[in-house]
């Protein structure tokens, strides 16, 4: 273009006359991205180039797939990333293994949850491919048994073992975790049904009771602990607390309970039997909860059943008298029968 000043010939994409100096502010300016483009194309021209050994394309040296028929050209950047791959999940899988058999002694449910899911990793490593896919063009395809044999391998874990402040954590941890697992599945699940009834009624004021799993990490076992009974209680209050909270889980099928006095277990009732109680007395079937409860525990720690000829009201009486009745301080409320 020309100079409007001195009429120079200039270039078309001049900024400014050669001749005279005058800004042309009807060039376009020289934009930043075609310099950034310009020098990514000198260096891949500066990357070596290689041909496709399927369609003989040319590509990069560094090239994992060939950018004009989609084939995998390096065979060992796929093996290794499938070897990353597959070790990440075994690892994964191995921790959701131990973490499920350390649940399981406290809380069953989880413990099956994540040995499920360490199960379903286990079948997610096997099923990740160890080779990559036969190209469509060669035509080659691989046997059975060596796909097998391949895929049966077990890779390295190849992830870092952690440093010693982490690996204290995950020892410290993972105990602390169950712990918490397990002491929240005893109160949700029973000790706060138990303390519903005992807060829903004034005459169990002062009446404590501990309910939980078989120590504390049983969920078969349901052991219902009379920890303290004060002189308001009489022994028809604390037979209706223990009806209560059965009426609260009846739901649930237990295989056994046990019921304590201070810690010493004093009788057991069969899991079937407790339902029954809890569904009976929600149907106000009092003769059955009152006077047919006693037949069906199992005296432990040295208690005795009532003798065969004994009437119910009788074997009600010692059945209070031998499960917490003989402690000093319980006497005068077994007696109140």
């Amino acid at each position: 273009m020309r100079c409007p000043e001195c009429h120079s010939l200039n270039e078309s994409d001049a900024g400014a006359c050669t001749n005279c100096g005058l800004l042309l502010l009807n060039a376009s300016p020289k934009r930043r991205s075609e310099d950034f483009a310009s020098q990514k194309r000198r260096e891949s021209d500066g990357t070596p180039q290689i041909s496709c050994p399927f369609c003989e394309g040319t590509i990069q040296a560094r090239a994992i797939r060939c950018r004009h028929c989609s084939e995998i050209v390096n065979d060992t950047y796929y093996r290794e990333r499938a070897t990353r791959v597959r070790a990440r999940i075994n690892y994964t899988s191995w921790i959701a293994y131990l973490f499920g058999l350390g649940a399981l002694l406290v809380f069953r449910p989880v413990g099956l949850v994540s040995i499920a899911a360490g199960l379903l990793l286990s079948i997610l490593y096997y099923a990740t491919p160890v080779e990559p896919p036969p190209s469509r063009r060669n035509g080659k395809k691989t046997k059975f048994s060596t796909f097998l044999r391949r895929q049966l391998r077990i890779e390295r874990v190849a992830i870092p073992i952690p440093h010693l402040r982490n690996k204290k954590l995950i020892f410290v941890g993972t105990p602390l975790i169950a712990a918490l697992v397990g002491y929240s599945a005893n109160f949700l699940l029973l000790q706060e049904p138990m303390n519903d009834v005992l807060k829903e009624n004034a005459a169990y004021s002062g009446m404590d009771v501990s309910a939980h799993y078989q120590y504390w990490v049983v969920p078969g076992v349901v052991v219902y602990d009379l920890r303290h009974v004060s002189f308001r209680q009489t022994p028809i209050d604390v037979h209706t607390a223990f009806l209560e909270f059965a009426s609260k889980v009846k739901a649930k099928r237990y295989s056994r309970l046990e019921l304590s006095y201070r810690g010493i277990e004093k009788f057991s009732l069969d899991g079937e039997s407790f339902q029954k109680l809890g569904r009976e007395y929600a149907k106000k079937n009092f003769d059955f909860v009152l006077y047919k409860l006693p037949w069906l525990l199992h005296p432990e720690s040295g208690a005795r059943m009532p003798p065969h000829d004994a009437s119910d009201r009788d074997a009600l009486v010692q059945f209070h008298q031998q499960w917490y009745g003989n402690d000093a301080m319980t006497k005068t409320v077994a007696k109140r029968m």
